[in-house]
């Protein structure tokens, strides 16, 4: 079996999605795969090393050179700007690499003229293109003529699958329905029109699970909208408590947006919700409309304020259709989004 190399800027441990599809991975094929970190050149260097990043790049390659003994495959998760030195190391050293993309990497990795004809030969040339949707493998698919990619799907973790095993499904009925968001704080996520929707639904609370630089923004907002008693933002939660937020919860909602900088390229929170029999709101965007099923675990809307007041409404007034969607999704992600359902797909690529 192949000796496989993935070096990393993500390690596992960190909270992003990349770090956990990496554990993952390495859970799956922990004989095979040896996760490296490797440490980008400090912000002064890089500015002194012109559009493409030399210091990283040379030492990243310095690296793979010296350890060319000690591999067989390399597997890139940053096609840029790892993947340029794996690219060097095949052209000078014959190692193949496997490169993963998840969605605002492949987004950075075409703008300008030079980043795009770069990316193209590194996706051209490598062994295999892996993408965590089906939506990427077809915007890749038109990017680069007769490369197909192979779609493995983020996947909920192991832990989150013991942890929701047993659902007792007694909720706390103090209040009408109860909603969930777990993410991290930022513009894109829609935190703010879950507020805009819910204040005129006095029976409706809601949990924010989650920290980072939009935490002050939320948290006025709450204030001008005299939620402060129906709205609680949690920043530090442990995974036990996550777990409990989620058996608390009745519909798990996160309308996330695309933005010039950032988009949701799949959401492995919506499976994670669903895994605890919850349905789901989100926005219909390319990724996010392959973790949530429209009408069958939850409701995709169009992005409106107006919509998503609708939506929430329905499940305000429909409990049995929430029940019934949350069970759907909880089936479906134990059928197909399990770690070894999904990581298992990269056998093919060991030999």
């Amino acid at each position: 079996m192949a000796r496989i190399l993935l070096p990393t800027i993500e390690a596992p441990g960190f909270k992003g999605g990349i770090a956990r599809y990496i554990e993952a991975i390495k859970k799956t094929f922990p004989g095979n795969v040896e996760v490296t970190v490797f440490t980008m050149a400090p912000r002064s260097l890089r500015d002194l090393s012109g559009h493409l990043e030399t210091w990283s790049y040379y030492g990243m390659l310095k690296m793979l050179w010296l350890r060319r003994k000690d591999y067989d495959q390399l597997w890139i998760q940053h096609v840029l700007p790892l993947g340029t030195a794996a690219l060097a190391a095949k052209l000078l050293g014959g190692k193949p690499y496997v490169i993963f993309l998840h969605g605002l990497d492949f987004d950075l990795a075409r703008q300008g003229l030079i980043r795009r004809e770069l990316t193209k030969r590194i996706l051209r040339l490598a062994k295999k293109v892996v993408t965590n949707s089906a939506a990427l493998a077809g915007e890749v698919a038109g990017f680069v003529l007769g490369v197909k990619p192979l779609v493995v799907y983020p996947c909920v973790a192991d832990e989150m699958v013991a942890a929701a095993k047993v659902i007792d499904g007694i909720k706390n009925d103090e209040v009408g329905l109860r909603l969930l968001t777990v993410a991290r704080l930022v513009e894109r996520k829609g935190h703010l029109p879950v507020l805009e929707a819910i204040k005129n639904l006095p029976e409706v609370r809601y949990d924010i699970v989650g920290d980072g630089p939009y935490l002050k923004v939320i948290e006025e907002k709450i204030v001008e909208l005299g939620l402060g008693n129906r709205v609680t933002v949690h920043s530090i939660v442990s995974n036990d408590e996550l777990v409990q937020f989620y058996r608390d919860a009745d519909v798990f909602v996160m309308p996330a947006k695309k933005t010039a900088t950032d988009r949701e390229g799949f959401g492995i929170v919506y499976l994670e919700a669903g895994l605890f029999g919850l349905p789901v709101i989100a926005n219909n965007t390319p990724g996010v409309d392959e973790a949530v099923i429209d009408n069958m675990t939850g409701t995709l809307i169009d992005g409106s304020v107006e919509e998503l007041t609708k939506a929430i409404e329905r499940y305000q007034n429909d409990e049995r259709l929430g029940e019934e969607q949350g069970k759907r999704g909880r089936e479906r992600v134990l059928a197909e989004f399990t770690r070894l359902a999904q990581m298992s797909k990269l056998d093919e690529l060991l030999s």
